[in-house]
């Protein structure tokens, strides 16, 4: 499973901060995201029929649509007093909430009601409790208060009317009065009195609400998942997301069409770029992408893992159309991975990190393994052996889809599937060249160098080799013309 730092690292957090419900019930199950991997198919099905449903919902009929939003924003989470009624009396301020939160639901179910496409959603009922707002409301004024009244009971209203007639002649006794001390040990034990009536009642009112609970919970958990297939309806149409199609393990390979990293692609427009969409298909067994660095290997395979783990948590895609089968997990291994504490170089941690993914994989049926430019802190040849064997692997197996980003060479006619970063491949040198010629310092010649870049991806052949563009990297990057001049010497050697 991917990490709290992988997840923010593909992007994952970006789009969690796009996301954006109402209510701390939708907000819960919204952090609950990261660890919310879909087991039943059926479910997952279900949630994406809700999003469309609402998704169409809110295009044609927006202003009911806002009705619900806001009363979804009025609801406080008083699940924890809803379940203390039943083994507690609970104070005044929780019956405050708690019939703040029926007194939401009356009002959420009236905004529902111009909203009828709540009614066709799947796992998702709102409804009213009267019967539980009437116990903490009796005299039925439905104000946004909470006291017990007189009606409660004829013992409370007699004490305080006694209570009444004892402060008035407080009040009226001049200051001094030898009458005073006897009326106020009177006051005292009235207030206790009074007190205890008041507790006696919060009981009995307890008691009573304990009969509802259930059901009270009930409502918070379908209004937790109407809050969030909302946010998830307003993400897909804010951002022009997709509702992938999910079938089951063995049917179809991973497709996206299109594929986009929202986050990267905010980033690169704040620099005048565009993210240059990604389309790939990967089936069982090993797939090899490979480019040259800073060609946008890296890139492809974070946007790969994070429109799959959207998918499978129940969230728009950000692709053109999407295929999904019901991956068992995603594991990513992308950063060098160093354990000082026990001794490992940034290789050694690699390959500690690796052991753990491939014996992970083994255990599941169906994972999603990405490699970024695996086995890259040993030397080439070493490197490039371990490369083989992963792909190897992973095609002898063939019960992981398996994504391995290299430079290396002679890798890609191992796997049956080869994609290739597009790079500088239909870059005019001369207008490239140009460009950078005009630029400024080192910022200016790499921000105008990831303009040239096409960091899209194409079908190779097996035997396709990675693009020879370091040097040309180089060159656009302004490296010391004499040092290129010693590379030059080299490869003629």
């Amino acid at each position: 499973m991917l990490d709290t730092k992988q997840l923010s690292d593909i992007g994952f957090n970006y789009v969690l901060e796009k996301l954006e419900p109402c209510s701390p019930f939708g907000e819960e199950l919204k952090r609950a995201l990261k660890n919310a991997f879909y087991t039943d198919i059926e479910l997952l099905k279900n949630e994406y029929e809700n999003i469309r449903i609402l998704s169409e919902a809110i295009e044609t009929n927006r202003d009911a649509y806002l009705a619900v939003a806001r009363a979804l924003m009025h609801f406080k989470d008083v699940r924890h007093s809803i379940k203390r009624s039943e083994s507690a009396a609970l104070t005044d301020v929780e019956l405050f909430e708690i019939k703040r939160f029926l007194m939401g639901a009356e009002t959420l179910a009236d905004a529902a009601k111009d909203f009828p496409a709540i009614e066709k959603l799947s796992g998702i009922r709102i409804f009213r409790l009267t019967e539980a707002l009437d116990i903490v409301d009796p005299d039925g004024m439905r104000a946004q208060t909470f006291r017990l009244a007189d009606s409660c009971s004829d013992e409370l209203a007699r004490i305080r009317r006694e209570r009444k007639t004892v402060d008035g002649a407080l009040r009226a006794l001049p200051a001094g009065s030898p009458d005073r001390d006897a009326l106020a040990a009177r006051r005292t034990l009235i207030a206790a009195l009074e007190e205890n009536e008041e507790s006696r009642l919060r009981s009995e009112m307890s008691a009573a609400l304990s009969h509802h609970a259930e059901r009270a919970l009930e409502l918070a958990e379908s209004i937790a998942k109407l809050d969030l297939a909302l946010a998830k309806a307003k993400l897909m149409l804010d951002h022009g997301a997709v509702l992938p199609r999910i079938v089951p393990l063995g049917e179809s390979p991973i497709e996206f069409t299109d594929m986009l990293n929202p986050n990267t692609d905010a980033l690169l427009r704040g620099t005048g770029q565009r993210f240059t969409p990604v389309s790939i298909e990967v089936g069982t067994g090993s797939t090899v992408i490979t480019g040259a660095n800073m060609g946008g290997k890296s890139v492809a395979i974070k946007t790969l893992a994070l429109n799959t783990f959207l998918a499978r948590v129940g969230m728009p895609v950000f692709a053109k159309s999407a295929v999904v089968p019901m991956v068992a997990d995603i594991h990513l291994l992308s950063e060098d991975a160093e354990d000082s504490r026990r001794g490992l170089s940034s290789f050694g941690g690699e390959m500690v990190n690796f052991d753990r993914i491939i014996t992970a994989a083994d255990a599941e049926d169906g994972a999603l393994v990405l490699l970024d430019e695996f086995a890259r802190g040993t030397n080439p040849s070493e490197g490039s052996a371990l490369v083989r064997a992963a792909v190897r692997y992973f095609e002898k197996k063939r019960s992981s889809f398996a994504v391995i980003t290299t430079h290396f060479d002679d890798v890609a006619c191992l796997a049956p599937t080869h994609y290739q970063v597009m790079g500088l491949r239909n870059a005019n040198e001369e207008e490239l060249d140009a460009a950078l010629s005009r630029a400024g310092g080192a910022a200016s010649h790499k921000e105008l160098l990831a303009r040239f870049m096409d960091y899209g991806l194409f079908r190779a052949e097996r035997d396709m080799n990675p693009p020879r563009d370091a040097l040309k990297i180089c060159r656009a990057l302004r490296i010391s013309k004499d040092f290129l001049e010693c590379v030059d010497d080299q490869r003629i050697r």
